[in-house]
């Protein structure tokens, strides 16, 4: 009798085993690659802890998980930005980061490009990296590389007031919240050791804007940035961009110097 038992046991375990195998290998065949990389990029791009979960459901998934779209559709709202707390993530969380700024996640692009240009001195990576997440739509590097090139000379200039221009046409009812995620990243830990000069453009209104008289010392609050933008020109509201900007870097009082270009 304990014979039968023992054998009816390794039976249900053979079969369950290959039943469990034959679901698994059944997923990939289901639906095209990349259909399956399309649901899971969704997944990615909504929440990281699901993703893992589904990741750990089945070995399929896990391997359909680690296609490229998979790490650049990937939300990182959740991951910390302060370096200390990243220092302390364990070996797979940063092999995951690092997976996303390889496969051009626009997050990682623009949080390696604030860090790499104002906090390590790269200047030139920095830049390349917020451009890249810029050309990838990312609101908050469209706007820390507009200020950036409007805050430099010639023809970058000029360049940099178009594209925060811009920014600020198309992106009117978002611009309290791109303000706010980018002081978020500003001001999460890191040591600011490049600060930008502000190089501001002159009124290109033959009287200047109504509100540069009223607020001489360009202390806008982010409210005012929004109000005042019917009654400026484009070289006037991004101007008052650039103010907001240099005031929530560390340490700005001790660094800052202000520029009067034509």
């Amino acid at each position: 009798m304990a014979k039968i038992e023992a054998t009816r046991k390794i039976e249900y375990k053979r079969t369950t085993s290959y039943k469990r195998k034959s679901y698994s290998s059944s997923i990939k065949s289901s639906l095209p690659k990349e259909l399956w990389t399309e649901v899971l990029g969704y997944v990615a791009s909504t929440s990281l802890a699901d993703l893992f979960n589904v990741k750990l459901s089945c070995k399929d998934f896990s391997e359909l998980a680690e296609d490229f779209y998979i790490f650049q559709q990937a939300s990182l709202k959740k991951v910390p930005t302060n370096p200390f707390c990243l220092s302390n993530l364990s070996k797979k969380a940063s092999s995951f980061l690092e997976l996303c700024l390889k496969f051009g996640n626009p997050e990682s692009l623009f949080r390696q490009g604030v860090i790499d240009y104002f906090s390590l001195g790269r200047i030139k990576s920095g830049l390349e990296y917020l451009k890249r997440a810029a050309d990838k739509g990312h609101l908050e590097a469209t706007y820390v590389y507009g200020i950036i090139l409007l805050c430099s000379e010639g023809e970058l200039k000029q360049e940099g007031l178009r594209i925060l221009s811009s920014l600020k046409r198309s992106n009117s009812g978002g611009m309290k919240e791109c303000r706010k995620r980018t002081k978020t990243l500003m001001q999460s830990g890191f040591w600011v050791r490049n600060f930008i000069v502000r190089q501001l453009v002159m009124c290109c209104r033959e009287e200047p804007c109504q509100v540069l008289i009223r607020n001489s010392g360009w202390e806008s609050n982010d409210i005012e940035l929004d109000a005042d933008d019917d009654a400026l020109c484009d070289a006037c509201s991004c101007n008052c961009e650039v103010k907001w900007f240099s005031n929530i870097l560390p340490g700005k009082r001790k660094r800052m110097r202000i520029n009067w270009l034509n």
